[in-house]
């Protein structure tokens, strides 16, 4: 069963801020970017444990999907239905605001 990838404001915001600030230097590369990012999230409408858990959370429904260096960070719903995209986390920031 399919189900819906839901992306939070703040994942938006997150990969917004990241593909400008890409985007000052290198027009290609950020649209690549982001490109790369939202069809890395789809496979997660059919395989929504495809990426490992968070290792600061360790809560097997809160994982990521890594897009060197970009920690897509992901929820799975308590019904099933849906997965939540949270963060777009640039892995040299450290701990994922949550």
């Amino acid at each position: 069963m399919a189900r819906k990838v839901i992306w939070s404001d703040e994942a938006i915001a997150d990969l917004g801020a990241a593909v400008r600030h890409i985007a000052e230097d290198n027009r290609t590369a950020a649209e690549a970017l982001g490109v790369t990012i939202f069809e890395r999230t789809r496979i997660l409408a059919d395989f929504p444990q495809a990426g490992r858990v968070v290792p600061e959370e360790r809560d097997p429904n809160v994982r990521e999907i890594l897009v060197d260096p970009y920690r897509v960070i992901y929820e799975l719903s308590a019904s099933g239905l849906t997965v939540d995209v949270l963060r777009v986390w640039h892995a040299a920031r450290g701990r994922p605001e949550l």
